[in-house]
């Protein structure tokens, strides 16, 4: 039995349905990332959740109660806001305590966990500062504390590190989920950033257009897309559209200038299929190898790879190769391009849910 359930919620601003038939499970202690860009209805789900949009329809259940109707404020769920929503005239202590306070929580204890809190979100030397002589990363871990301190069953987190410049971002991701692990939270996060919620999520959930187009593991997700949407959103990838053709029992993909062998479950002779392949999965070889020919037309440095622009018979491919500390390839020259068969996946025409 799943701990966090959503059943078919659903969301209608008039006529507009914003998220549709969203259906998850969530096991205890769990950290999952609901990611897509702007507009997909991924941070209206989240306030479905913590109770601040009211759903049209569907079911939300914790640990077996009902939330789908419930107040907010009767939840008990810890919330971080993008805008970290920090009492300015409370000192970084009585931000974390204010939770406690209304919980009406001993002042004794209440003391010992907001200490222990600030000590494990290294402020413990910051309690009686203010928010407005804290850095970002600072603001951002008080936030996370106040969440915290009053020990919810889900953590609620809405874009938590988009206000962060690039470092300390990712700084404070491998951070939040390391304190998360460390108290085994329940955690839903909201993000737009694809290696937000890669790097530390247990899984990932895809929106597009208010729907899901896949749950998986973040690896999952990456070498098995099943749509463009997720090859093109979740890293870069080359897309190859073919026709299904059979020769002497091998299937193969007519791109029309090439065939490609493939390995596919499922497939019959001339079924249309677009194939998704990750620039880092191809090589570069002499001319007289590979499945064909490619000329570089751009070459882009990235710090620890090096992306290249091909033009081929197939149209322009991308290219990634690892930075080993020298680089000798140049616009204008030519190789040939090549992949193990297994890094074409098939791409589904239709969204899931």
């Amino acid at each position: 039995m799943s701990f966090l359930s959503l059943r078919g919620v659903t969301k209608f601003y008039d006529q507009t349905c914003v998220v549709s038939d969203f259906n998850l499970d969530v096991q205890k202690g769990e950290f999952v990332s609901l990611l897509g860009p702007s507009g997909c209805g991924k941070t209206t789900t989240l306030q479905m959740i913590a109770g601040f949009v009211e759903v049209t329809a569907g079911e939300i259940r914790l640990d077996g109660n009902d939330l789908t109707h419930a107040k907010p404020n009767t939840r008990g769920l810890g919330i971080v806001f993008q805008s970290y929503a920090l009492f300015p005239h409370m000192t970084v202590q009585a931000n974390v305590s204010f939770g406690l306070e209304m919980r009406r929580v001993p002042k004794r204890e209440r003391d010992e966990r907001v200490r222990a809190m600030l000590d494990m979100v290294h402020l413990t030397s910051f309690g009686d500062r203010f928010p407005r002589e804290l850095s970002g990363g600072q603001r951002q871990r008080v936030a996370l504390a106040r969440a915290l301190v009053i020990e919810p069953p889900v953590l609620l987190l809405d874009e938590p590190l988009s206000n962060l410049d690039a470092k300390l971002r990712e700084e404070m991701q491998f951070e939040l989920r390391k304190i998360q692990k460390t108290l085994g939270t329940t955690t839903i996060m909201v993000t737009h950033d694809q290696s937000e919620a890669m790097s530390i999520s247990d899984r990932v959930v895809v929106m597009e257009a208010g729907k899901i187009t896949q749950i998986d593991s973040p690896y999952a997700l990456y070498e098995k897309p099943q749509t463009a949407f997720i090859s093109t959103f979740v890293g870069k990838a080359n897309l190859l559209k073919g026709r299904v053709v059979l020769n002497e029992a091998q299937y193969f993909v007519d791109l029309g200038p090439v065939k490609l062998p493939v390995s596919l479950e499922g497939v019959k002779t001339e079924d249309h299929v677009t194939l998704s392949l990750r620039p880092e999965k191809i090589s570069l070889s002499q001319t007289d190898e590979g499945y064909l020919k490619g000329t570089v037309t751009q070459v882009f440095f990235l710090g620890d790879r090096w992306l290249y622009h091909l033009d081929t018979a197939l149209g322009e491919l991308i290219v990634a190769g690892t930075n080993i500390g020298k680089n000798d390839i140049k616009e204008g020259d030519v190789f040939g391009l090549n992949w193990p068969t297994q890094a074409m996946q098939r791409l589904q025409e239709h969204q899931v849910n």
